[in-house]
């Protein structure tokens, strides 16, 4: 009896301990799926959290370029700006040009007014002291004035009234600080020996040249209707010349116009062409011109001759003197014709002077 309960207590507790063996077994079995689970779990959140942050940085490199667009269009926006305002400042600048090129004519045109009214005014005053001498002879000659008493007085006044260049240039030279700059720089350059320019060829020339004034028109500048003539001529020693050039140094002229006699203080003259071609078949002249009447009034003379033939080849020519080139600046504007010739020294002439 004892001993089957005995065996009875071993077999329960065999049993007992299989049953709770097997519960074990099924507990360890039940806990491999929530394992799983869990791995499965962590995995997609990694993914999620991946996936985010891959969302994050798009998200963000849209943002960069989003900015950097908006930093070029700012860029390209202010590039326009700078060269729009660039475009007003140049358009300011040309504005501004063009007023002050407006207002320098509106000056000139003043100042070309003035000088106009003076040189109007100086004509007038020549014309006055002109006048005056004329009444003073007339008045002698009604004073049965012997013709040969007349003829030495009206020598006297001819020699009075004709000045060498020399005793012009040294009655400007005392009183330089009175002319204008321009007067005063000739005047330099006379002294200083630069007035004639360098030679090309260092020889001396014995020829000279005249120019006389045949029939020559001279029409007022600020008035074309009034037209006189001019008389006179021009004397000229050569200064230097070439095969093709010639430059020729103004000794003397005697100039009226107008009745108004004019003396040449200094001048020059050189050839030039006056076409395409090479040949130097034209003179310009210029010269500084002083007034008998009042001896204050200096002006510049320029003429532009033109001859069929080169200039270094005339012997004795007919020339043309060329309007508006040709002029007495401020007063008169000249164009006709003049007889250019060259007076080469002979022996019966260097005879003669020795006599």
């Amino acid at each position: 009896m004892k001993t089957n309960f005995l065996f009875a207590s071993i077999l329960m507790a065999i049993l007992i301990s299989g049953i709770s063996g097997l519960f074990i077994i099924d507990n360890a079995f039940a806990q491999n799926p929530s394992d799983d689970d869990s791995d499965n779990t962590e995995k997609q959140k990694e993914i999620e959290q991946k996936k985010a942050e891959r969302q994050q940085q798009f998200e963000e490199k849209q943002k960069e370029i989003e900015q950097k667009k908006a930093e070029r269009q700012q860029q390209f926006e202010e590039k326009q700006k700078e060269i729009e305002q660039k475009k007003a400042e140049r358009q300011q600048q040309f504005e501004e040009k063009q007023k002050e090129i407006e207002q320098k004519k509106a000056e000139l045109e003043i100042h070309r007014e003035n000088f106009e009214e003076k040189q109007l005014k100086k004509l007038n005053e020549y014309q006055e002291k002109l006048k005056e001498i004329k009444a003073k002879l007339q008045a002698k000659m009604e004073k049965n004035i012997s013709d040969d008493k007349l003829s030495q007085k009206s020598k006297i006044i001819e020699e009075k009234l004709t000045k060498s260049s020399e005793e012009i240039q040294l009655k400007l030279a005392a009183k330089a600080d009175k002319l204008d700059l321009r007067t005063r720089n000739i005047l330099d350059s006379i002294n200083d020996g630069d007035y004639m320019g360098e030679k090309i060829t260092p020889d001396n020339y014995s020829e000279t040249y005249e120019l006389v004034f045949d029939s020559v028109d001279a029409s007022l500048i600020n008035d074309n209707s009034k037209i006189s003539s001019l008389i006179g001529k021009m004397t000229f020693t050569t200064y230097d010349k070439s095969s093709t050039d010639l430059k020729l140094e103004l000794n003397e002229c005697q100039i009226t116009i107008d009745k108004i006699i004019f003396n040449c203080g200094f001048g020059k003259a050189r050839s030039v062409s006056s076409g395409t071609t090479e040949i130097k078949d034209s003179l310009v002249i210029l010269a500084f011109l002083e007034d008998n009447a009042l001896e204050e009034v200096h002006t510049t003379l320029k003429i532009f001759l033109n001859s069929d033939t080169p200039i270094n080849e005339i012997e004795q020519s007919k020339v043309s003197i060329l309007e508006p080139q040709s002029k007495i600046s401020g007063l008169w504007f000249l164009n006709g014709t003049a007889t250019l010739s060259k007076i080469t020294p002979t022996l019966e002439n260097i005879s003669s002077d020795d006599k």
